[in-house]
């Protein structure tokens, strides 16, 4: 386990940072806010969007904002608007894997479907040692206690042929989520790591719930929500 946030950001700048999990785990809004503290830290900064599987709250359609903040997108081959949903990936993919002059966050489809893209690329992560952390929301039916967890872990290994180098705790329960939220998610991917050898990386929130978070070995990474439209919340 990485045992504080300045420790966190150290582990994830040096190599590409791979998200894979479950659709709706979060895994769009954490490549986002993973690649924003990593340009702020200073550096050059992409973020990689291979999802091709899901039409919502794709990391893409964040790709103005996120070059005011001094990080790159990289995803669609045509790279305009109109063209967005087309399943094509830009070519540039593979030589910015291969680029160490780049900070890199890989934003992959949910599940092993999604992740079956990670294919195409399998030369070019080889080369980079990439590493790849599922994001983990366990108030997701198919992420609920350990025995899924670990069954889509083993999935999405399978499918990619790379094995899964840490966690990320992102459950929540969208604007109701509190602290006690994010420590049951904790408890069982605990579990989850005794009985993979896997860590757990971080906690991920909204900033005001990872202020009430307690001390723990577990650094926590807050988030804005950049992807998540105000008209999901309404009543």
């Amino acid at each position: 386990m990485i045992g504080t946030n300045a420790d966190l950001i150290n582990a994830i700048a040096g190599a590409p940072i791979v998200l894979t999990g479950h659709y709706g785990s979060g895994k769009s809004e954490l490549a986002v806010n993973l690649a924003v503290r990593l340009a702020r830290a200073g550096g050059d900064t992409v973020v990689m969007d291979l999802d091709i599987a899901n039409p919502y709250f794709r990391s893409r359609e964040m790709a103005g904002e996120l070059r005011e903040r001094g990080v790159e997108l990289i995803g669609n081959a045509y790279g305009y608007d109109i063209t967005q949903d087309l399943p094509a990936l830009s070519p540039r993919i593979k030589s910015y894997l291969g680029n160490d002059r780049y900070k890199r966050v890989v934003d992959v489809g949910g599940d092993n479907s999604g992740a079956r893209v990670l294919n195409q690329f399998s030369e070019a992560l080889s080369e980079s040692e990439a590493r790849m952390l599922m994001v983990v929301n366990v108030y997701r039916p198919e992420t609920e206690n350990a025995e899924k967890i670990i069954a889509m872990i083993h999935s999405i290994e399978a499918e990619t042929g790379r094995k899964t180098a840490g966690m990320l705790n992102n459950s929540n329960m969208l604007r109701v989520t509190r602290p006690e939220h994010i420590l049951n998610g904790l408890r069982i991917l605990m579990e989850v790591s005794e009985m993979t050898g896997i860590p757990v990386v971080a906690n991920s929130a909204e900033k005001e719930v990872c202020e009430n978070l307690p001390e723990s070995s577990c650094p926590s990474l807050p988030m804005d929500l950049y992807l998540r439209p105000a008209w999901l919340d309404l009543n």
